[in-house]
């Protein structure tokens, strides 16, 4: 399993339910699991959000709100988690380039 990587929902479901894999390869969110339960079958490792994470999700969220582009909550959450904890973000959803846009040094990849 390979820990640097936390997949978000949408990699999720592509890799669960789309291409019927047996373990994601990296981590899982909490919150993804919330939003599609499959996902707690196949996670070889859940994580959960602290303090921190929420925080960072809020602060990122007062400025993409100011822009005119908030993301959903949910979204931003994953996001701080990996941010946080120095991993990658794997995600099939285009508009967390905006992240990059205010946190250059958030590592995103749009594949999986």
């Amino acid at each position: 399993m390979e820990t640097s990587r936390l997949f978000d929902t949408s990699a999720v479901i592509e890799l669960v339910a789309r291409r019927r894999i047996e373990v994601i390869p990296g981590v899982v969110s909490i919150l993804t699991v919330v939003e599609y339960p499959p996902a707690a079958l196949k996670a070889s490792k859940i994580i959960y959000p602290s303090k921190h994470d929420y925080a960072t999700a809020i602060r990122w969220q007062v400025i993409l709100r100011k822009r005119g582009t908030p993301l959903p909550a949910v979204d931003l959450v994953i996001a701080a988690i990996a941010f946080n904890n120095n991993m990658t973000l794997i995600t099939l959803d285009e508009h967390f380039k905006m992240l990059k846009e205010i946190e250059p040094k958030m590592n995103i990849e749009f594949k999986i």
